[in-house]
């Protein structure tokens, strides 16, 4: 690591810090300067955050929805697009905050070199906003029919991106049994599952899937991106998330229709 790597992280640590508090403050009403002054700086710095925060690998999408007493749908949402919203009396800050310590904990790891942290590569966060950003909007007419749908729309996202890689080629042998990845980025060492949630493939048995797939997958590539489409059976996409995202190198987005 060079000093000039040094001094960015150096950056990012200090800012993190900062933005931290800020938006305690924000949080609890504890105001130095005035309220419109302390949304000014969280708005201003609001970017260069979310991409430290993205680049650490902390990010963490909440799953957002009524009290049960209400009902209605749940749905996935970015806190950093929706950082000064109340969902239901429930602010996102605290969870940001939580992301943010962590990512402060990362770039403090690099700055000491303790080894034990990589940051995300920009090409796999491009990626990921891609896909969140893309491939509801693929099935804006209507809901897809088959896995493979959910595939060529992710195939397209990774044209668009103009990102090299194969689909459907190369395999991660485990004993008897060979497991075969929908994409495979050679360059950023990655691979891409894709799974469709439906009545017919519910929650459970993806998870089955998922379990033998990192499993599998982590034996030949550092990497490993998770998308998956819910045509609303996944409950809890948050504890998805959270449960298989515990494992290094392991991202997972979850899509609802």
């Amino acid at each position: 690591m060079n000093t000039n790597d040094i001094s960015l992280i150096e950056t990012r640590i200090a800012l993190l810090e900062d933005y931290r508090v800020a938006l305690k403050k924000y949080f609890h009403g504890e105001y130095d300067v005035s309220k419109d002054d302390l949304k000014s700086y969280i708005n201003k710095n609001l970017v260069a955050v979310k991409n430290a925060v993205y680049e650490a690998g902390t990010l963490k999408m909440l799953s957002i929805g009524p009290p049960p007493m209400i009902g209605g749908a749940r749905h996935s949402i970015n806190p950093f697009d929706n950082i000064f919203e109340d969902f239901w009396g429930r602010s996102v800050i605290p969870d940001i905050v939580d992301s943010i310590e962590q990512a402060i904990g990362v770039y403090e790891h690099l700055k000491n070199k303790t080894g034990l942290i990589n940051l995300n590569h920009k090409e796999a966060i491009d990626i990921e906003s891609a896909v969140e950003r893309a491939l509801r909007p693929a099935f804006r007419n209507e809901p897809p029919t088959n896995e493979k749908d959910v595939q060529d729309a992710v195939e397209d996202i990774l044209n668009a991106l103009g990102i090299k890689f194969t689909r459907d080629r190369e395999v991660a042998p485990i004993g008897p049994k060979a497991f075969k990845p929908d994409f495979i980025i050679k360059d950023l060492d990655l691979a891409i599952e894709v799974k469709l949630a439906r009545e017919s493939h519910p929650a459970t048995a993806i998870q089955d899937e998922l379990n033998a797939d990192i499993s599998a997958y982590r034996t030949k590539w550092k990497r490993l991106l998770v998308i998956v489409y819910d045509l609303g059976v996944i409950d809890d996409p948050y504890k998805m998330r959270k449960d298989n995202m515990q494992y290094f190198g392991v991202s997972v987005i979850i899509i609802k229709h």
